[in-house]
């Protein structure tokens, strides 16, 4: 596993969006540079910081060639700087990385490893510990349950992806903050500039290829407040996630996408009824106070 000499490419590129996230960047970064594998290069999209993120950056550009910190040009949404950080890099195999989030040592190594013994695999997931005012949430991995999305069947992969998605529990697997083939990434949208990019992403890839799986915790994230998530705007935009999955799903025979298009019926379907019970939890619990 060493960098292709014949083009100059790292082996693995992480790309990292980033806003404003001076309090954690720093073990963002050296979670990277701590990788038991070499080859890599860590490109930082840094859209327009004021809080001391910029100098940071650049103070470990200026320390590790591996390291390019990009500045972005124009004031860009949370989207359009993960497609920043994605374009920029060059690497064979590709991941975001959270500004607030930090990598075990191994993390390359494992999961470069389980793809390449995996030609036809196009992205690689790990398990997950997920943090919550820095304390953390029990580890979840549906996986061994569910089974993972490695059907030689694009139809049956994204069948699998909802029913993990759905039924795996909170914070199972997410293919976003995985391990992909470049090459391969790019054919998709690249998570677009819809509030369900992310979801839309995961499916396109699942539609593209088989997933390996590699059951250790390798990845850690910060749960973010409310407040910084902020709240569903638009009833309607999980109606054009789904739209646009059905969209990509034409390359399935006819049987396989009529199928995908009723479990995506049923996936938006729960989703909302399960968004109207919070909705009105929320407001007994403020009619409550």
């Amino acid at each position: 596993m060493s960098r292709d000499a014949s083009n100059g490419r790292p082996l693995v590129s992480f790309g990292l969006p980033v806003r404003n996230g001076a309090p954690t960047i720093d073990q963002a970064i050296e979670s990277v540079i701590a990788q038991t594998l070499e080859d890599w290069e860590l490109v930082i999209s840094d859209n327009r910081s004021s809080d001391g993120t910029s100098e940071i950056c650049a103070s470990f550009a200026a320390r590790d060639p591996r390291i390019r910190h990009v500045p972005t040009h124009r004031d860009l949404s949370i989207h359009e700087n993960f497609r920043a950080a994605f374009h920029n890099t060059r690497g064979t195999y590709f991941r975001w990385h959270g500004d607030d989030d930090w990598l075990e040592p191994e993390y390359a190594e494992q999961t470069v490893e389980a793809l390449e013994a995996s030609a036809e695999a196009v992205l690689c997931t790990t398990i997950q510990r997920y943090y919550e005012d820095d304390r953390p949430r029990p580890v979840n991995d549906p996986i061994p349950v569910l089974g993972g999305v490695d059907s030689p069947d694009a139809g049956t992969r994204v069948l699998t992806l909802l029913d993990l998605f759905q039924n795996g529990g909170h914070l199972g697997i997410d293919p976003v903050y995985s391990l992909v083939r470049r090459d391969v990434a790019a054919r998709t949208g690249l998570q677009g500039s819809i509030r369900d990019g992310d979801f839309v992403y995961s499916c396109e890839m699942a539609l593209l290829g088989p997933f390996v799986h590699v059951p250790h915790v390798l990845a850690h994230r910060r749960l973010l407040p409310v407040s910084r998530i902020g709240s569903s705007r638009n009833f309607l935009q999980r109606e054009q996630s789904i739209v646009s999955v059905a969209r990509a799903s034409r390359c399935l025979n006819t049987r396989s996408r009529i199928r995908v298009c009723s479990a995506l019926v049923a996936f938006t379907t729960r989703e909302h009824i399960h968004g109207v019970r919070r909705r009105i939890r929320a407001i007994r619990d403020r009619l409550g106070d």
